[in-house]
């Protein structure tokens, strides 16, 4: 067993793996609102480079688990543009996008990482 902080294991080559919990603990340190990622890096031993992949690989796996747990209410309508459009809640906001042929209509409150990820693939489409 490694004591925290130290690798479980090293290769010929020299490089070293750390465990989950050891990785968790140190993203969790740099995601504190007004941490510097730099310091939690320094201060644990580590590349400030290696860290910042750590946490960006986090943050892509809490996006793609959360655009996955709950989807959009979304209504992609292509071509014709006298098609009826459902109508939202009472309450609730619309946000319309039309690019070329293609209209994205979602109705309800969204959070900003669903809608990037939204925008993202509908960029990527065209």
């Amino acid at each position: 067993m490694a004591v925290a902080g130290e690798p479980y294991r090293v290769t010929r080559n020299g490089r070293r793996y750390y465990s989950k919990a050891h990785k968790e603990a140190v993203i969790a340190k740099c995601l504190v609102p007004g941490a510097s990622l730099a310091a939690v890096a320094l201060a644990n031993g580590f590349n400030a480079n290696l860290v910042r992949k750590w946490v960006r690989q986090r943050l892509a796996r809490g996006a793609r688990s959360k655009s996955t747990a709950k989807l959009l209410p979304v209504t992609v309508v292509a071509g014709d543009p006298m098609m009826p459009r459902p109508v939202s809640a009472a309450g609730c906001g619309v946000i319309e996008l039309r690019m070329g042929r293609i209209e994205l209509v979602i109705h309800g409150q969204v959070e900003r990482e669903q809608l990037s990820l939204v925008l993202e693939a509908v960029v990527r489409s065209r």
